[in-house]
């Protein structure tokens, strides 16, 4: 077994502290060396949307730090093809090094995942 934490993004920015929250493990896990994989799900997806660029009321825009994950070896950020489908999205929409999974695929990084965490 692999040493990967995937972080399962669900939460819609604007919904309180869970995307920050979910950001602020990426940052840690990454800064200690830990690979890790971002996956925004559901209404997490809508955190990828360049429009995104302010923070849910007294805290700070999370847009900033979704550009910084870079920084720290997390080069990729995925999502279900589906999920972006009924949304309506695409790659060209969306922020930052996007690479959309197919329901496979997406099984494929639970199963490779050695800690997982959802937000």
């Amino acid at each position: 077994m692999n040493n990967t934490l995937l972080v399962v993004i669900r939460s819609a920015p604007h919904q309180g502290v869970r995307l920050r929250e979910s950001l602020d493990a990426l940052l840690v896990a990454a800064a200690f060396g830990k690979p890790v994989v971002p996956l925004f799900m559901g209404q997490g997806i809508l955190a990828l949307l360049p429009e995104q660029s302010q923070g849910a009321p007294g805290q700070k825009a999370t847009l900033p730090i979704i550009h910084m994950l870079e920084m720290y070896d997390v080069e990729t950020l995925y999502l279900p093809i589906d999920d972006a489908a009924v949304r309506g999205l695409d790659d060209s929409q969306l922020t930052g090094n996007t690479k959309q999974l197919d329901p496979n695929e997406v099984q494929a990084l639970f199963q490779g995942a050695e800690h997982i965490l959802v937000f």
